[in-house]
């Protein structure tokens, strides 16, 4: 079976990427029944198209670990050269840019957050406490930054 790798199944069967089989079948038989995903329920026909594709590359063990191979050596994007090809290549320059305004609105924030805490520390006018807030607050910002860095990589 030929799969597309620049599509996310997982996100069209709103599964985890480590649902198990059994989630896998419940939520396609979710959205095609209950959620009137079928055509003969209501649903649109290419919706449709779309869920059964998901399904049989994500209901077949050995399809889906060649699909998320394929995924993982594409990148977090999902998008191979061939999808870049196609795409205009826009993929990698978006997520690229997307990096870049995460980064920055991280280091403006970071920027904003020691500003304050200068200005408070001087308007108490105590030079310990303004050594001691400033790496307080970089402290803080640190391990803000580790935790958001590790949920954008899950």
């Amino acid at each position: 079976m030929r799969f597309r790798p620049e599509i996310d199944y997982y996100e069209i069967l709103q599964v985890h990427p480590r649902a198990s089989q059994e989630m896998v079948k419940k939520a396609y038989r979710t959205l095609m029944g209950e959620m009137g995903g079928h055509p003969d329920l209501g649903g649109d026909v290419e919706r449709a198209k779309l869920i059964n594709e998901a399904y049989a590359v994500l209901g077949d063990p050995e399809v889906r670990r060649g699909y998320d191979d394929a995924r993982t050596r594409s990148g977090p994007g999902g998008s191979t050269g061939a999808a870049r090809t196609v795409g205009g290549g826009t993929g990698s320059m978006g997520e690229a840019l997307e990096r870049l305004t995460g980064t920055a609105s991280k280091v403006l924030l970071s920027a904003a957050v020691i500003a304050v805490g200068v200005t408070v520390a001087r308007l108490l006018r105590s030079p310990t406490l303004d050594l001691a807030d400033l790496l307080v607050l970089v402290f803080a910002l640190l391990r803000i930054w580790r935790q958001v860095s590790s949920l954008e990589r899950t």
